[in-house]
């Protein structure tokens, strides 16, 4: 029976954190464990009371939070209890219990701080390097310290102060029962310590999350055996064919010339597993190109020369065989069957110790290869002649493999999944020594997390971690072409904006900044609807605060007439979340009234024409998450494909034809709608024809165009929506100020292009709207036919004629009841200014 030691610390926080509860007569919740916390003096009160977090604060967050969990308390003890184990803490403390609190997202604690508006991934950074005895007002005593190996305390940050970023590159010493303590970790030499971090705000730093999962770590110390070269050595003369072709994995690991592989423990303990297995011992990993698969066969081949937890298949040599030299020289008919045969007997001759891992291994089951070698590789699968591990997509597995019963039973798959954002920061910080060495530079640590942050939001066609590595290692290029010693987060933000196109200056303004500034911004874009915006960013910043479900960042419908600024609002909020107004799918549900077009939008059924295209929608927001999708003329579409979105709306998911689960959670979604434009029309009259009241007319409009809405769609869609707003006709200023915007749009082009300077005076902009510019029931666009008819084509006879030269200005006047073009020479500006 297991024997728990003392844990006087925990015990006194459960006890308070019950007592609190039953003094305010409120069920006892891992909300009240954290009030209990802060209310001790402890480092993990420290550093909730730099974020202002008092018990009194937490207990009034915790009368709306609730536990999903039966008996929180105790779990979140015992959770307490393996993240100390893993943190090699004599007992757990108070910083434990607060890291098991912050890694429950279902847990009141997490929705209490969500509530306060505190950011629970810092507040989880500098709980572990608390935890880790790095930084903290009171060092946490573990065995390390306890064998004499003891890390001095850094001094407590004043009070308000963010804990400072620290380097997570030494794991901290895991140790179990019975071994030694090992040595402090030496510090690398040719690493200088990190610099300090710049005014840019960064994404918050990650930590190991496999650790407070309770999943072990996927580098652990552990005792290494003395080199022996013939261990894991193939005799060339043996072995010609695989020594010639095929990379000897396990050799390499036990040399130390592989690359460290961070949290992939769970999936090299199941590839070790089927590798163990009597039959079907062929693992096949499973995945999207770029998430780490021949990271794991490396993993596995440190795993085997390192002799960690792998009892009976120490002496397995992995040898990696590319695919493309394995089919290299084989044009001639019957060499590639000659070669696998080769491969076959060297296998056999050593006994059952060789695996092979064809990286891709759906080439060598396709095309040519799979005729002159197919059935003998099924054949050495089924007899466990030929122990392999393979590698593939998905939709490779799918379509090569998957396909085929018998070849597929062969097979155990293994499935590697993205890794997540704190995994693949991790997995950077342990590349980094070698692409420092590589490069000669030193990488920040806000630079790793940026690359992560920034990978993850502006390129979402690629996974990680191979996009966060190629944002990193090019970076590294760059500084040392340029003759930097230090990679920092402006040079990070220079390779994502070329990678992703988004402006460097929108990479380097902080979220909250721009969340709010968010009227500001999208006023800049659109012409009055004051109310509107303003309803639009309540709903934007409550989600940039964390406090949305999981749905879509938004859905919103937009009801008026025609021109009013409904799609523009739109590309006005692309633009300013997404950093793109063209960051924006954009479906006419016109053209989806029947029944059948269900399939165009989420993909065609198996077996049907068009199966592998995918759907409009889902394709375009599984290739880019981060996106407005703009669904128009919604009261058009058949009610089937309305049904269609009640998922997308309500739980932010949609399943496509191809069985896959594409998220929308990212997405921001409008509906657009001409319902009830008589309506509007009606009460535009009214106001500008015989003095009526005008406000009272616009909302009588408003209720009754929100009638029609109400009553033409399904009520299951209709409450689902967020905010259901009308746009307005514009009035004839507004309409003014959007000329006004036009003609300064068409200068500014035209100073750019030709460096011809474009000036005009308020009379322009009447004689527009007088001229048929300004019609009450159809918003803005008279005025841009207005100003194309009037302006944009005399401005095109002239330059064409070769009148506009580059120096000059061009003046717009009224004169005999129509626009003039005027040019004046060598009066304009250059263009760069």
């Amino acid at each position: 029976m297991k024997m728990h030691r003392k844990e006087p610390e925990l015990v006194a926080i459960r006890t308070l954190a019950e007592e609190l509860s039953r003094s305010r007569k409120e069920r006892v919740t891992t909300a009240h464990l954290l009030a209990a916390i802060a209310s001790r003096e402890s480092p993990a009160a420290d550093l909730l009371a730099e974020r202002s977090l008092g018990s009194e604060r937490l207990l009034r967050a915790a009368r709306a939070a609730t536990d999903d969990e039966q008996d929180p308390l105790r779990r979140a003890v015992e959770r307490a209890r393996e993240i100390g184990d893993r943190m090699g803490a004599v007992e757990p403390v108070g910083v434990h219990l607060l890291l098991a609190l912050l890694s429950e997202r279902r847990s009141a604690a997490h929705r209490a701080l969500d509530q306060c508006g505190v950011d629970v991934s810092r507040l989880r950074v500098a709980a572990m390097n608390v935890g880790l005895g790095l930084v903290g007002r009171r060092r946490i005593v573990t065995r390390q310290a306890e064998s004499g190996a003891e890390t001095a305390a850094a001094p407590r940050k004043p009070s308000g102060t963010t804990v400072p970023l620290v380097s997570l590159r030494t794991p901290p010493p895991f140790v179990t029962p019975g071994e030694p303590a090992p040595p402090p970790p030496a510090e690398r030499p040719s690493s200088p310590p990190r610099a300090e971090t710049s005014s840019v705000a960064a994404p918050v730093l990650p930590v190991r999350s496999r650790v407070l999962s309770g999943q072990k770590p996927a580098a652990r110390p552990k005792p290494k055996r003395a080199l022996d070269a013939s261990r894991f050595s193939l005799d060339p003369k043996r072995f010609p064919t695989l020594a010639a072709l095929g990379r000897n994995l396990s050799l390499a690991a036990e040399r130390g010339e592989l690359d460290p592989v961070v949290g992939r423990e769970l999936e090299v303990e199941q590839t070790l597993d089927v590798l163990a297995k009597r039959q079907g011992n062929n693992p096949c990993l499973v995945g999207a190109a770029g998430v780490g698969k021949t990271s794991v066969v490396r993993a596995l081949a440190q795993r085997i020369a390192d002799a960690d937890g792998v009892a009976t298949l120490d002496d397995r040599i992995v040898i990696e065989v590319p695919i493309t030299e394995f089919l290299a020289g084989t044009g001639i008919r019957g060499a590639l069957a000659q070669r696998f045969g080769n491969v076959r007997r060297e296998v056999a001759a050593s006994g059952g110790k060789v695996v092979l891992f064809f990286d891709e291994i759906h080439t060598l089951l396709s095309s040519d290869a799979a005729d002159e070698i197919g059935g003998d590789f099924k054949v050495a699968l089924a007899r466990g002649e030929l122990p392999c591990i393979g590698a593939t997509t998905t939709e490779e597995w799918t379509k090569f493999i998957g396909g085929d019963a018998a070849l597929a039973r062969r097979f155990s798959v293994v499935e590697v999944l993205e890794p997540s954002r704190e995994d693949a920061y991790l997995i950077l910080d342990a590349l980094a020594p070698a692409l420092e060495k590589h490069h000669g530079v030193r990488f920040t640590e806000e630079a790793l997390a940026l690359a992560v942050g920034w990978s993850i939001r502006y390129l979402p066609g690629r996974a990680l971690p191979d996009k966060a590595v190629s944002v990193v290692d090019l970076a590294g290029a760059r500084s040392r072409r340029r003759a930097a010693t230090e990679v920092t987060s402006e040079v990070v933000a220079e390779v994502v904006s070329e990678m992703a196109s988004v402006p460097v200056e929108r990479l380097l303004e902080t979220d909250a900044d721009r969340m709010l500034r968010l009227e500001e911004l999208l006023a800049g874009r659109v012409v009055g609807h004051t109310k509107q915006i303003e309803r639009v960013a309540r709903i934007l910043r409550r989600n940039a605060a964390g406090l949305g479900s999981r749905r879509p960042i938004g859905t919103f419908l937009f009801l008026g007439p025609t021109g009013v600024g409904k799609t523009e609002t739109a590309k006005a909020v692309a633009d300013v979340l997404f950093f793109d107004e063209n960051a924006m799918t954009r479906l006419d549900l016109s053209e989806y009234s029947e029944a059948h077009a269900v399939a165009r939008l989420l993909g065609a059924p198996p077996g049907y024409v068009g199966h592998e295209a995918g759907g409009q929608l889902t394709e375009a927001v599984r290739k880019r998450p981060y996106q407005v999708v703009l669904l128009d003329e919604i009261e058009k579409a058949h009610p089937d494909v309305l049904q269609a979105f009640l998922a997308v709306f309500d739980e932010g998911r949609l399943t496509d034809g191809r069985g896959r689960t594409v998220d929308f959670t990212n997405t921001v979604i409008f509906l657009t709608s001409n319902l009830g434009a008589a309506e509007t029309a009606a009460a535009t009259k009214r106001r500008v024809g015989f003095g009526g009241r005008a406000d009272g007319a616009n909302e009588d409009a408003e209720r009754a165009v929100v009638g029609a809405a109400r009553a033409a769609l399904p009520p299951e869609l209709y409450n689902r929506l967020d905010e259901v707003l009308v746009f307005s006709p514009l009035a004839r200023d507004e309409v003014r100020e959007i000329a006004r915007r036009l003609l300064r749009g068409l200068g500014d082009g035209l100073a750019i292009d030709r460096g011809v300077r474009l000036d005009w005076d308020d009379s322009v902009i009447d004689h527009l709207l007088d001229a048929g510019g300004y019609e009450p029931t159809l918003g803005a666009r008279p005025v841009r036919r207005a100003i194309a008819r009037s302006v944009e084509a005399k401005l095109a006879d002239a330059i064409l004629r070769g009148e506009v030269q580059s120096g000059d200005a061009v003046m717009l006047d009224v004169s005999e009841a129509d626009v003039t073009v005027r040019v004046l020479r060598g009066a304009a500006v250059s263009a760069a200014e």
